[in-house]
């Protein structure tokens, strides 16, 4: 029977508040012990919901073909207006979406791929059925041909799929290479994993770039297609770099995933700046895949898109939020329904939140993720839920569960923290930025895999990680100190009830009544986020003026302006703000001394400017970089030692809690020529003595913060266990990791600004090689393998000592073998280290052939047998 279909309405919030009906499987609800006789629940409104709505595109837009030549297109071509364009107001209306059934693939037509291409991706990817909007935004004639999209639907409605599916068009299809932008390290590895069936079944090359992946400019690569997969920083190096070369028509598609943290301070002014530059010197087709925005008309009119929209979410949320012992269910308007009123809580004295009795009924079977405040209160928490939970739920896959720790010690030299492992092994684990990267990568490993079964998280894993769940309980509207943003809030119980995981999802809030419950009332009833432009602040404007200028795509106020016309701040001001802000700007980098202007009012980079855009930084961190290297190096460079070069390295950032005892006695160690080195920096022993007798609280980036944390570079410059270092200067190893890729990433920027300031050339020669042996801090023989993902000093000597000897036969061997060859190994990590160990042999093959292009050889032949072993 055809379901009835009734007029969708909103609230102001964005919630829908009334859709289609359609028959709804019984739900069981989050309070145990509340089903009546009939299966129903006791207090419980669950309606007939509507079968979920589906999109229509919300406005129509004609594409805009940009030239692919380095000449600036004005924003309106025919009339040379170059007022702010507004997008008109977005009505969205909500269809009924049923499933498109796959098996027979011949139905559908997937953006005009060949059939092959289809059926393999249909295939490798298990796709049985696409859901309706899918295939009406997919059939969508404006995105056929070429037009900007922007995808506004909930978490995990399935957007990943069309951008693979466009990727993949790219490739196939037009010939070209796409760059997929997605917001965090931890994504964009689980991406690469996800996407190596595109280089096993279709020969695209998939490059990682984040952290220290990705080698800028790209790697030639003659015939084949790339899909770069990138942080936002990354991303936008990479543009710059095809901008300088002339190459940025290679670039045919740009996909930027959470493209709503566009308003979020420095990142999202940096996705800002990438975006203008691509429309304003690309030839191509931009993608963004957003939550829902209040303001989502502006986005629009700034990536000259149209929007497909829908509140349509493949796995029902329930929203239920917990004050003392009674539970209110959220409503769709965000007000309060009362629900019903829990049993009282019989662990009141150990768990006074009352968490394990909204674990009843989920866990070990479900799995359930806590959002805490603060890093502590995730370590507390866990420990007692794991001392609160069933004998059963803590025998349940007792040898999984140690099989993890051992080869978490393994990757972690041998420790791991004794919390840590008294949670574990009961089916409990925390996480958060204190621990290590393989530690956190082995829990959430144990938690896909169901041999963990509650993660106590921080709010940062939310939006960092794929980590889905039944429940989603957040201990308090809290992050830090701070309330809970509407943002934040909808990324939480976002990871409840995730399509291909589980079929249901509900997420708790435990509010305190008072203040507490008065802010989190008002957050769930206030309208939807909206995205504000950061190059509204003169240190992000300032910053965007300096690459303008230095990729040439402007080199005056007035083509400035032109090429801010492609920007969200010249859509959500005008024309005529934009032009005030650009000449204060100017003004600004004209007096610090990295731009210059001649008689004729043309712009152009000094050698600062150039070095500032070089090293990526921004113009107040390059001016006190400068400062600071000038200074060092007309003191005299100590040779001594390694010291003088950890602490020229030391992130500006960097901040800890500082042991002054500790601080003296490495202090005393020093030999006086780097005693006097120090004295220059104002930092003599009698200083030290006086922090020592005040206790003194150093501030990031005061010069006593980077010496303390310079001597701690040095411990792990003598190769020094950092489990040991991290207990002797009492940080968070994983602090100390982040801190030591920080410093690695500080040694690269400092290169490569020395490289275009003359009188730097002693750190230009010096640096690479101290960058070099931080990022190894190994056993020569062991180097090359660690260059492999997921392979730190302890899996290299396994590897080594199994007889995979080199990176070529990890990359010849299957994940199978590892598996076998390898203890404690998982599955996951395996493959991942195949890949890898692929990717590297493959890169190291196309540079070498890109030298012997570049030499005008003929190596056809070579080239052949070469592929023939990769």
């Amino acid at each position: 029977m055809a379901p009835v279909t009734h007029q969708t309405v909103r609230a102001q919030s964005g919630r829908l508040l009334r859709c289609t009906p359609k028959a709804a499987e019984p739900y069981h609800s989050p309070i145990p012990g509340s089903a009546d006789e009939n299966g129903g629940e006791k207090g419980v409104s669950i309606p007939n919901t509507a079968a979920l709505p589906r999109a229509t595109p919300v406005r129509k837009h004609r594409s805009q073909k940009r030239k692919s030549n380095l000449a600036i297109t004005p924003l309106r071509k025919e009339t040379g207006d170059t007022t702010p364009r507004r997008s008109p107001a977005i009505s969205m209306r909500d269809l009924a979406p049923p499933l498109l059934n796959m098996e027979n693939s011949d139905d559908f037509d997937l953006c005009g791929l060949p059939k092959s291409a289809k059926d393999i991706f249909i295939e490798k990817r298990k796709i049985k059925q696409l859901y309706d909007w899918q295939k009406e935004c997919l059939s969508d004639h404006r995105l056929l041909r070429g037009s900007n999209c922007i995808v506004s639907l909930p978490t995990g409605a399935g957007k990943t799929l069309i951008a693979e599916v466009l990727m993949l068009r790219e490739a196939i299809v037009n010939k070209r290479s796409s760059i997929l932008v997605l917001p965090y390290v931890a994504i964009v590895q689980e991406k690469i994993t996800s996407l190596s069936i595109f280089e096993e079944s279709f020969g695209i090359r998939i490059e990682e770039y984040a952290a220290s992946k990705g080698r800028i400019p790209p790697i030639k690569r003659r015939k084949d297609v790339s899909i770069y997969v990138a942080t936002i920083e990354k991303a936008n190096s990479l543009i710059n770099s095809l901008i300088e070369s002339g190459e940025l028509d290679r670039i045919g598609l740009v996909v930027v995933d959470e493209l709503h943290m566009i308003g979020d301070g420095n990142r999202g002014t940096i996705i800002e700046q990438l975006l203008c530059k691509y429309l304003t010197k690309g030839f191509g087709q931009i993608i963004g895949m957003s939550a829902t925005l209040s303001n989502i008309g502006e986005l629009a009119g700034f990536l000259r898109a149209y929007v497909y929209s829908t509140s349509f979410r493949p796995v029902e949320l329930h929203e239920y939020v917990r004050i003392e012992q009674t539970m209110w269910k959220v409503k769709a308007d965000g007000d309060l329904e009362h629900n019903a009123v829990l049993p009282a809580n019989r662990l009141a004295k150990a768990d006074p939140d009352g968490l394990c009795q909204l674990l009843i009924g989920v866990i070990p079977q479900r799995s359930v993720l806590i959002f805490c405040p603060t890093k502590k209160n995730c370590e507390s928490v866990a420990t007692m839920i794991a001392r609160c939970v069933p004998e059963e739920v803590r025998k349940r896959r007792l040898e999984d569960r140690e099989k993890v720790l051992e080869a978490m010690k393994e990757d972690c030299e041998g420790q791991v923290s004794s919390i840590l492992e008294n949670t574990i092994i009961s089916g409990v684990a925390y996480h958060h930025s204190g621990l290590t990267h393989e530690e956190r990568k082995h829990i959430e490993a144990a938690y896909s895999d169901g041999i963990i079964c509650v993660v106590c998280a921080t709010s940062t894993l939310a939006a960092g990680v794929n980590m889905p769940a039944r429940r989603v309980i957040i201990k308090a509207p809290l992050v830090g100190c701070s309330p809970l943003s509407k943002a934040q809030y909808m990324q939480m119980i976002g990871r409840a009830g995730r399509a291909g995981f589980d079929q249901k999802g509900d997420s708790i809030t435990i509010v305190h009544p008072g203040p507490e419950e008065r802010q989190f009332r008002s957050m769930l009833s206030s309208p939807m986020i909206s995205c504000m432009s950061g190059l509204g602040r003169l240190e992000y404007l300032s910053a965007f003026i300096v690459d303008l200028v230095t990729l040439r795509i402007a080199n005056s106020l007035d083509s400035l302006c032109e090429s801010l016309t492609h920007s969200l701040l010249h859509a959500q001001t005008g024309y005529a703000a934009v032009r005030t802000a650009a000449t204060e700007a100017i003004g600004k980098l004209k007096e610090d001394g990295l731009l210059v202007e001649d008689d004729e009012g043309i712009l152009s980079s000094s050698q600062l400017g150039t070095a500032t855009f070089a090293a990526n930084l921004s113009p107040l961190e390059a001016q006190r970089l400068s400062v600071d290297l000038t200074s060092s190096l007309n003191n005299g460079l100590v040779f001594s030692s390694h010291f003088h070069l950890l602490f020229t390295i030391a992130p500006y950032d960097a901040a800890c809690a500082v042991d002054w005892n500790l601080f003296h006695d490495l202090y005393v160690a020093l030999s006086e020529s780097e005693k006097k080195l120090l004295s220059s920096y104002g930092i003599p022993e009698r200083v030290i003595l006086q922090y020592i007798v005040k206790r003194k609280r150093l501030e990031a980036g005061e010069p006593s913060m980077r010496l303390y944390v310079g001597l701690l570079l040095q411990e792990i410059w003598k190769q020094k266990p950092h489990a040991a270092v991290a207990e002797r200067f009492g940080v968070d190893r994983g602090w100390l990791q982040s801190t030591l890729q920080n410093a690695i990433a500080q040694a690269a920027a400092v290169a490569k600004f020395s490289e275009k300031i003359p009188s730097l050339w002693p750190l230009r020669l010096l640096l690479p090689e101290l960058v070099q042996r931080l990022s190894d801090c190994a056993v020569v023989e062991l180097t090359p393998l660690m260059a492999i993902d997921c392979v730190k000093r302890g899996r290299a000597r396994q590897l080594y000592a199994a007889g995979y000897k080199n990176v070529a036969k990890v990359a010849k061997a299957d994940y199978k073998d590892l598996l076998r060859d390898i203890p404690n190994l998982s599955r996951f990590n395996a493959i991942r280290m195949v890949n890898s160990a692929k990717s590297i042999l493959r890169d190291q093959v196309d540079e070498k052939m890109e030298e012997l292009d570049a030499m005008g050889v003929e190596f056809s032949e070579i080239e052949e047998r070469v592929k023939g072993t990769c």
